[in-house]
């Protein structure tokens, strides 16, 4: 926390240049007029010296008057700009929160963060229920089955036909990989303007809570990198279903983000 000396000091810093060389000359003029009359009035100088007193008086009053009256409207004028500025900010944070909640969503067939939120987080139990399952499993060919239909139907394949196995994804790379690529870029964009440009901006300790801001820059960080990337993973059963499976967990993150941000939509 500041000292109030230091805050004191601030302020007074961000005062209009004109206000300060205001108030540097009237309150010393104030301070000698005022000392000046009531030496005078001790020895009753002004007795037959009326209107020379109004004057004198209106005098000292208005070196004492006019650099208060400036201080104050220039701390009306600041309380007013700063609420207008914190209005902006919140309500671009709005407007920024929603173009990542619809960047988000962009490239999956869902109806809106909710239910994305709710089949992400469903395919991200499935997957980590088949990966603690024995390879030899009886269940574990018709859990996967569940699986890809389900995917399917949140992630259509481009080429128009069901994937038959985790161990596809690589093979139909060229088809599927540029709008999911194209999908994080714009995510990834829409996030660092919210971070870099619109937190700062927000009055008070304005943002969501930070596990979910650590959570999403950690997701945005690793999202889709090798070995977090279905696209891209070995032919290996094993090492496709992990990287799945780190998929959906970042997926899962940002989408916790999202919500998050509805403070500001």
């Amino acid at each position: 926390m500041q000292q109030p000396i230091t805050r004191i000091r601030r302020s007074w810093t961000e005062k209009p240049r004109s206000t300060r060389i205001l108030t540097y000359v009237l309150i010393p003029a104030g301070v000698v007029l005022l000392v000046e009359g009531l030496r005078l009035d001790s020895s009753n100088w002004w007795t037959g010296h009326d209107y020379l007193l109004n004057i004198y008086s209106a005098a000292t009053g208005v070196c004492f008057g006019v650099p208060a009256a400036l201080l104050l409207f220039n701390k009306l004028a600041s309380d007013q700009d700063t609420a207008r500025q914190a209005r902006l900010a919140l309500a671009r944070a709005g407007a920024e929160a929603t173009q990542f909640q619809r960047a988000l969503l962009s490239v999956f067939s869902a109806a809106d963060l909710t239910d994305l939120t709710a089949k992400v987080t469903d395919l991200r139990d499935q997957i980590t229920g088949i990966r603690d399952l024995p390879a030899d499993a009886s269940s574990r060919d018709q859990d996967m089955e569940r699986f890809l239909a389900d995917f399917d139907t949140l992630l259509p394949s481009p080429l128009g036909r069901p994937r038959r196995s985790l161990r596809s994804f690589p093979t139909h790379y060229s088809a599927e990989w540029a709008p999911v690529d194209d999908w994080r870029t714009r995510v990834q964009s829409r996030w660092n303007i919210l971070y870099n440009e619109v937190r700062p901006n927000l009055p008070g300790n304005g943002w969501i809570a930070a596990d979910s801001d650590t959570a999403a820059q950690q997701a945005l960080d690793r999202l889709l990198l090798s070995g977090r990337n279905p696209w891209r993973a070995d032919q290996s059963d094993g090492a496709a279903v992990k990287a799945m499976q780190y998929f959906l967990r970042d997926v899962t993150a940002l989408c916790g983000a999202a919500t998050a941000l509805n403070t500001y939509t």
